[in-house]
């Protein structure tokens, strides 16, 4: 038997053990192996190789008498380079986005149904990472007077989405400057994303030479009074009742107080998600990985969505080291292509 072969059972017997574990929760014994490898090796042998998994340290054993577990690395290596990376069928796809599109949705909640339903799909945690009015397109801006010294600052950004501030002023401002300031913004600036936009504000502000120098500058003062606290990104997130209901968490409490807490807290994980984040690919961060105090045995699956021309979003699950993982893919893509293509579609109209 060549290099290869012995590579392609040890790696067989590796995934028959992961998927024995993630149904069963229980250590694997080579028995149980045997009967599903359905191969003439022999129990002695298949338990050699499952020593052998536990030496490259991709498995261990709970107690001397128990069968092994899967370690941290051993779900790694799995995902790296045994998994195979399973794909919706395009009927399946098609009734995934009749699910999360009913008629008159709009984008947010367009994405708590498609947030409900991969964690009612997966039984795990589901998230979403919308971006907010700072990296949307901006297709027109209102100014509002509310009495000399208040104005409100309405913006309309892709898909119909609004982002209304009022703002205090140092200099009152009359309805006619308002209505000026807000033509001058909606013919020459709309089109760029909020954050662009400021920028583009910056820099006609350090050419002393502009026309519209006023205009400039005090459409800069009012959109960062009003934006200049505004997150990049959102977390929204459904689905903590199933990863407290997995034995990993149900038997100890301790655990699940952690997990939640730190679920709560949710400005790390929404970091730690987002540096992930690029098209057309699905990432897989496990244990460790995650990189988040208290969720040190989860993993989570993201994906990505566009909106309108260049706007990214994310779609992900997250649950136990302990999950399905060619599943959880298949349904993170699955989802992020759906929410792709009905955005695409909205943009034609």
């Amino acid at each position: 038997m060549d290099v290869t072969d012995v590579e392609t059972r040890r790696n067989k017997i590796l995934e028959i053990i992961i998927e024995a574990y993630v149904s069963t929760t229980c250590p694997v014994g080579s028995e149980l192996v045997s009967r599903r490898l359905r191969s003439g090796l022999s129990p002695a042998t298949i338990r050699n190789i499952m020593a052998e998994l536990e030496e490259r340290g991709l498995l261990e054993q709970p107690h001397i008498s128990a069968g092994r577990v899967p370690t941290e690395r051993g779900f790694r290596f799995y995902v790296d380079m045994v998994m195979d990376a399973r794909h919706l069928p395009p009927e399946q796809l098609r009734q995934l986005e009749a699910l999360i599109q009913p008629p008159d949705l709009g984008v947010e909640e367009l994405l708590e149904r498609a947030r409900m339903a991969l964690s009612e799909l997966t039984q795990q945690a589901a998230f979403v990472i919308a971006p907010t009015v700072k990296h949307s397109t901006v297709k027109q801006v209102e100014f509002v007077p509310l009495s000399i010294r208040k104005l409100l600052c309405v913006l309309v950004v892709n898909e119909e989405m609004i982002a209304s501030r009022v703002v205090e002023m140092e200099e009152p401002m009359s309805r006619d400057e308002a209505a000026a300031l807000a033509r001058f913004l909606n013919t020459e600036l709309v089109g760029l994303s909020l954050s662009s936009l400021l920028e583009s504000l910056e820099r006609r502000m350090l050419a002393d030479s502009d026309s519209f120098y006023h205009f400039v500058k005090r459409s800069l003062a009012i959109l960062q009074h009003a934006f200049s606290a505004e997150p990049s990104e959102r977390l929204f997130l459904d689905g903590a009742s199933y990863m407290v209901s997995q034995p990993e968490f149900s038997r100890d409490p301790t655990k699940a107080h952690h997990l939640l807490k730190s679920l709560d807290a949710e400005e790390a994980f929404l970091g730690r998600v987002s540096r992930d984040l690029a098209p057309n690919e699905i990432r897989v961060r496990i244990g460790h990985e995650v990189q988040v105090p208290g969720l040190e045995e989860c993993s989570y699956v993201t994906g990505s969505f566009v909106i309108g021309d260049d706007v990214t979003g994310g779609i992900g699950v997250l649950g136990p080291m302990r999950m399905d993982y060619p599943r959880m893919r298949a349904f993170v893509e699955g989802m992020g292509r759906c929410l792709t293509n009905v955005f695409a579609r909205w943009s034609q109209g």
